[in-house]
């Protein structure tokens, strides 16, 4: 059974199992810099953890620090490098991680008076009426919705609401607000009513069969690609049926290229066929 931690103990737990999964070694300054703490402090920290996880780390004279053990298997989620790099930034150490360079979104910046309606009707399940402006209707409009989630596609943020007009579930772009709002009494609908949010679909991609296969074995390691029993590299990725547009266009598959390198990889025959009742632009 996994143990429940408090907020504090989960938050030093996750800081040390990146530290252990990426750098490969631990030491009490890391812990010291990153939560301004005591030498020992930092000490208990690690001893705590061991105590919830005994043998998963041992202490390496020979590298002034704690490694991972065969029998280290983090428990907690969210190890990937973006998580790790943002969680490096907020070090007070500067000088380690001054060879990191992060190219953020030139438009993920939204203006909090613009959106605090929608984000407080989010959070107590409220209908809202805002106004909100599209490339088909440019001029602020009044809209009935009903959020249900936030989503970041990797350049904007859209709010996933249920909209009156339409009588369906709709993306909505954050920026696109005026931030004029009014509640309207609690929300009828939330995302168990989403289908094509609670629908999960798999996203199956390969190298471009175009490609020399010494081409096409450099764009599976880049993708993290596996050999199948059908002899492809293929990589299979799961998403809402809601977010599939985001993911396509992402992986840059939202078009076609004339020239097999500009492509580099494609969705699977069967992959494509089975997501078209998804794909409408």
């Amino acid at each position: 059974m996994t143990p429940q931690f408090d907020y504090i103990t989960k938050r030093r737990f996750h800081f040390l199992e990146l530290i252990i999964y990426w750098e490969g070694r631990l030491t009490t300054n890391h812990l010291q810099t990153h939560f301004a703490m005591s030498r020992s402090s930092a000490s208990h920290i690690i001893q705590e953890y061991l105590q919830f996880y005994p043998n998963s780390l041992s202490y390496n004279a020979s590298i002034k620090g704690y490694e991972a053990t065969k029998y280290f298997n983090p428990c907690q989620t969210e190890l990937d490098l973006n998580t790790y790099l943002k969680l490096a930034y907020q070090s007070e150490d500067a000088y380690t991680y001054q060879h990191f360079t992060r190219l953020n979104s030139p438009l993920a910046d939204i203006q909090p008076a613009k959106v605090k309606g929608v984000l407080q009707a989010l959070n107590q399940q409220k209908r809202i009426d805002v106004g909100y402006a599209s490339v088909s209707s440019p001029d602020f409009e009044s809209r009935i919705i009903s959020p249900h989630n936030l989503v970041f596609d990797g350049m904007r943020w859209h709010v996933r609401a249920y909209c009156e007009k339409n009588r369906d579930f709709r993306d909505f772009v954050l920026t696109r607000f005026n931030g004029a709002y009014e509640f309207e009494g609690n929300a009828e609908y939330d995302q168990s009513h989403d289908t094509l949010w609670q629908t999960q679909l798999d996203v199956v991609i390969e190298p471009d069969p175009r490609l020399t296969p010494e081409r096409a074995h450099i764009i599976a390691l880049d993708h993290q690609m596996t050999k199948q029993p059908n002899g492809r590299y293929q990589r299979t990725i799961n998403v809402r049926a809601a977010l599939l547009l985001y993911l396509l266009k992402q992986l840059h598959l939202d078009s076609y290229q004339a020239k097999p390198e500009a492509q580099q990889i494609i969705l699977s025959p069967e992959c494509l066929e089975a997501l078209k009742p998804y794909m409408a632009w």
